[in-house]
């Protein structure tokens, strides 16, 4: 479709540029993320209504979620027909940072549209690997929001990466968001996540994933530790300091 023939524009934009990938895993309540803007970033879902997503150098935003923007929504974590104030919350979020390019699902082509939103979607198609996937066509990489960005990331010549807040790929295994409240328990938890996405990530990116510290390692990709990676020691802040 015309709509997505426009995202032929980003293809290999960044060619063999370095970025980093963030999800929304607690681990970011530990991080100064100063520490992250000497290079390009892509984001997703919540990060940015953390009170320093400005200092990072976010120009890629991925929420794939379908018919995330419209008024009324199914909420996945209730289950009930709704006022979507989440959804709500979200725009207002993009209207702010006219700087950054949004990618998200087709089906809200009809509920939002500004020039900085572009739009993808997988036609009912299954992931087959990252060659086959592309945001300018058939975009079957969105399952997840990681699995969304790494393929935003291949699809724009990006050819290195790292991981950041994205604690289910580490081991033991980081639980919960930056958004939310307290500490959470760590888990032992042996099944990989996203191993189809990683593992044929891999064969188009120099892929590594940030540790909280050195008694994590990553599960399925090499690790760094934040210390190893900043020079400083992870620093815990509670949400309502975010």
């Amino acid at each position: 479709p015309r709509v997505l023939g426009q995202n032929k524009k980003f293809a290999k934009r960044h060619e063999g540029e370095s970025c980093y990938i963030f999800g929304n895993g607690s681990s970011i309540k530990y991080y100064d993320l100063e520490k992250f803007n000497d290079r390009i970033g892509i984001g997703c879902n919540n990060l940015f209504f953390h009170k320093d997503f400005p200092s990072l150098d976010i120009r890629y935003y991925y929420t794939g979620h379908p018919f995330l923007y419209y008024p009324f929504w199914s909420n996945p974590y209730s289950n009930k027909f709704e006022k979507n104030v989440l959804g709500s919350l979200y725009r207002k979020k993009i209207i702010l940072s006219q700087h950054v390019t949004y990618f998200m699902s087709l089906g809200d082509y009809i509920s939002i549209r500004r020039p900085n939103i572009y739009y993808c979607h997988h036609f009912g198609q299954p992931f087959t690997g990252y060659s086959d996937t592309k945001i300018d066509g058939v975009f079957t990489a969105m399952e997840s929001g990681l699995a969304g960005m790494l393929g935003m990331a291949i699809f724009m010549g990006f050819t290195d990466v790292t991981l950041v807040g994205c604690d289910y790929l580490c081991f033991p295994q980081g639980q919960g968001h930056f958004f939310e409240t307290g500490v959470r328990p760590k888990t032992s938890w042996e099944k990989p996540i996203s191993k189809k996405f990683l593992s044929d990530a891999r064969k188009h990116l120099d892929l590594r994933v940030l540790t909280l510290d050195d008694s994590h390692r990553g599960h399925i990709l090499p690790h760094i530790s934040y210390e190893a990676f900043s020079g400083n020691e992870p620093l815990y802040r509670e949400n309502d300091e975010l």
